[in-house]
Formats: structure tokens, sequence, C-alpha cells
């Protein structure tokens, strides 16, 4: 019997996203009727059946069932899932370029069911040009 892992996500999406991360997006973290996206991008994450899991599953061990907002420029999940092939930091490393935050901002967290405490999970890159600020709680467009 697998181990799940509970994923929590909660960022400011960059306003200029390709069409192709959006539909990626509400995919997952939509209670829309969406088709899963055909045209995905070349990164790890994607090469894992269980990619589609994130933001869509959850089990008993956790709180049994996924939590999701998704604005095009907002994304709040709770889910949880069986971290088999480390799809939840794949997932981190693939959407990180697409997140508003500055180096280090905290930006979610991965929580092994067997362990005392989460591991937080921060943005990795610096934005280039961002073209919003969040300032306590309040956007500024650039």
């Amino acid at each position: 019997m697998g181990m799940y892992t509970e994923i929590l996500i909660k960022a400011d999406i960059k306003i200029d996203i390709p069409t192709k991360v959006h539909e990626i997006l509400t995919f997952l973290f939509t209670e829309t009727d969406v088709d899963k996206p055909k045209d995905l991008p070349d990164h790890p994450f994607f090469k894992y059946d269980e990619w589609t899991l994130i933001g869509r599953c959850s089990s008993y061990y956790h709180i049994p069932t996924c939590l999701n907002f998704y604005e095009k420029e907002y994304l709040f999940s709770r889910s949880d899932l069986k971290n088999y092939g480390n799809e939840i930091d794949l997932f981190f490393d693939w959407i990180d370029p697409y997140i508003c935050a500055y180096e280090g901002k905290c930006i979610g967290y991965s929580w092994y069911e067997e362990s005392d405490e989460p591991t937080l999970i921060y943005k990795k890159k610096e934005i280039e040009n961002p073209t919003t600020i969040d300032m306590f709680g309040i956007k500024f467009e650039m």
C-alpha cells in the first residue's frame, strides 16, 4: 500500500502566461468539464501519467476532498496523491516560471502522510520584468 502526500499551492500567476499553460491549469484546477490538453510541454512532469492527479485527487488519509480555485491570475489548490515519480517536485519545477513572485517566497507545501511536518516549497527563479506586484494583498500592474 502506497503512502499519500498532500500538496498545497497558493500562488499568483503571471498575467501573460501562454495559452497552453492556461489550458493545463484550467484542466487541473477547475471543476469545469475540460478535456485533457493534447499539446503538452516538453517537461519531465508530463512524462508521468499521474501528472493529471495534481489538483484532482484526494484520499481519506488527509482531507477526503480536493479544493481548487484558479482564475487567470491566482491559484489555490489542496489535493493529495501517491508521489511515486516525484510528480509534486516536477510540478513545481514546471509551474515556477509562470508564478509571479520574488525568489524565495513560499508558494505551497507538500506533506507526506508519515511526516511530522510539511516541506515548504519556495519560488526558485526570480521573475524577469514582472507584470504585477502583490503588496499587502493589493496587485499593482507594471
